[in-house]
């Protein structure tokens, strides 16, 4: 057809008005293929600033949630291995008792049982998730605890009932003439051997004590404690590096009996087991709000129960066992404690995941409403612009056949 200056209007019209609907059916094709408005901004340039705003702050809660749920697993398994100590806590005082009213230490094979309940132990404080150790801190790579180290050292010990004094002389306890051999090993199993030569009619307990302790090379050192701080002191000799310590009477003297000196484990306080630090490690779980959590292996509630279980693994004195129990009541005393504190930290952690959850919802639902179409309205719209764009085709077609020669016909 050959547009003519008195069809050039309509064709034009009718020309756009076709492009105009093929572009739109196209565009339509495209929203109901991929569910969305458009592939770049420019498709969406009202609503952009928004929808950005909206996929930054939908990214930042994503991750406030991903801190959110490892923070909480942590805890989740914090507290799992303070529940499971508590057991074992109760446990180990029912086995305490029983040893004490009946004199069984023995028969309940009490020991054994306070070994194995001390692995236990230990095996809890070094839990480890995700290459991280709960209960160290800031030091994580690293165990928490030593079981060697939780042990308490080797220990002589003298009798209750016996008022010990650094100003009484050996003599006066009826001490006789003779040496003691100190031979100390170290949990790498390298022994020390010193002696020390006494005077029983002119040494002191005191100067027996500086005689230990001012020998650097023997590996003990002498105190005068009791079992705990309900009773009076007692003469201790022990070994200071965690291992073992044997002292034997040579010479004829007769101190250890004379004094009734027994191999009891150390009661005094001690949390050189812990291999940590003391940094409380906290999460970031919100603009501006950081959670501190955690608990470390040398909690006070953890040292009572180790020094209880300690004292029950290496002796069946009685006088011990009573302290060891007391140590071990004390830490089924405070473990709640513990408990309560981890369980506070994972409900305020569950809160703000709460809120991140539901803000994550609500963004979502903006994003897609922003950038989604309804797919079935699309396809509707698009059967409706094809309509449009056949008849576009009919008309222009129609048009072209008009002409005068055909009209005059």
């Amino acid at each position: 057809m050959v547009t003519r200056v008195a069809t050039y209007t309509n064709h034009t019209l009718l020309s756009d008005l076709a492009l105009r609907n093929a572009a739109k059916v196209s565009d339509l094709n495209n929203q109901s293929a991929s569910g969305q408005k458009s592939r770049n901004y420019s498709g969406i340039a009202d609503s952009s600033q928004r929808l950005l705003n909206l996929e930054a702050e939908y990214t930042r809660t994503e991750q406030y949630l991903r801190n959110t749920t490892q923070t909480k697993l942590r805890l989740q398994n914090m507290e799992s291995a303070v529940d499971t100590m508590m057991d074992i806590s109760v446990k180990m005082k029912t086995l305490l008792v029983q040893a004490l009213n009946a004199n069984q230490a023995e028969d309940v094979n009490l020991d054994n049982e306070a070994k194995q309940a001390m692995e236990q132990i230990a095996s809890l404080l070094n839990t480890n998730l995700d290459g991280r150790y709960l209960f160290a801190g800031g030091r994580s790579e690293l165990p928490a605890v030593d079981i060697d180290k939780m042990y308490a050292p080797d220990n002589y010990m003298s009798k209750s009932g016996t008022t010990i004094t650094d100003a009484l002389t050996l003599a006066s306890l009826g001490v006789t003439d003779g040496e003691l051999q100190i031979v100390s090993t170290d949990i790498n199993g390298n022994s020390v051997t010193s002696t020390i030569d006494y005077d029983p009619a002119t040494w002191t307990i005191g100067d027996l004590r500086d005689a230990i302790n001012g020998n650097t090379t023997d590996g003990a050192i002498a105190t005068l404690r009791g079992l705990d701080e309900h009773e009076g002191p007692r003469l201790n000799i022990e070994n200071v590096g965690n291992g073992s310590i044997t002292i034997t009477e040579i010479a004829g003297g007769n101190l250890l009996d004379t004094l009734g000196m027994t191999k009891i484990p150390n009661p005094r306080p001690d949390t050189s087991y812990y291999s940590g630090d003391q940094q409380i490690l906290s999460a970031r779980v919100d603009d501006g709000y950081n959670v501190a959590y955690g608990v470390l292996a040398d909690d006070p509630a953890f040292q009572s129960l180790i020094q209880g279980l300690g004292i029950a693994a290496g002796t069946t004195d009685p006088d011990a066992l009573n302290v060891a129990l007391g140590h071990i009541t004390d830490a089924i005393d405070n473990l709640p404690n513990v408990q309560g504190k981890i369980g506070l930290n994972i409900a305020n952690i569950e809160r703000v995941e709460t809120r991140h959850e539901d803000y994550k919802v609500f963004a979502s639902k903006a994003i897609s409403d922003i950038e989604g179409v309804d797919v079935p309205l699309v396809v509707a719209e698009s059967a409706q612009y094809a309509t449009a764009l056949n008849a576009s085709f009919i008309a222009i077609s129609r048009a072209s056949e008009l002409s005068l020669a055909n009209y005059l016909r």
